[in-house]
């Protein structure tokens, strides 16, 4: 590897990731699978492509990308949140790339 190969780079940590199971009273935390060099913005988005936003208490992603789905009783299920698939984009000077998707339930 070249040095001038690590001036800007984008990579996926973990690409195999296409499904997360959860009990409603644990949560799950979802890593995004990708990485970069510079550090890269991770954002999340459902499956039709818009991007997710915080739901206190419900859904939230952490600064480092990560998805949490907080614990919640079986009468606040909602399937648009506990039960959607979701992908994650990672973005830096170098470019944009896409996770593949992952299907929460």
């Amino acid at each position: 590897v070249f040095s001038e190969d690590l001036h800007a780079s984008l990579y996926f940590v973990n690409a195999s990731l296409q499904e997360v199971v959860f009990a409603s009273t644990t949560g799950t935390l979802v890593p995004c699978p990708a990485a970069g060099i510079p550090p890269v913005s991770l954002r999340w988005y459902l499956a039709t492509g818009e991007e997710i936003y915080d739901v206190p208490g419900i859904r939230h992603v952490h600064p480092n990308g990560t998805l949490q789905i907080f614990p919640f009783p079986p009468s606040s299920f909602n399937n648009l949140i506990h039960d959607n698939t979701y992908y994650c984009t990672a973005e830096n000077p170098s470019g944009k790339i896409r996770s593949q998707d992952v299907h929460i339930k």
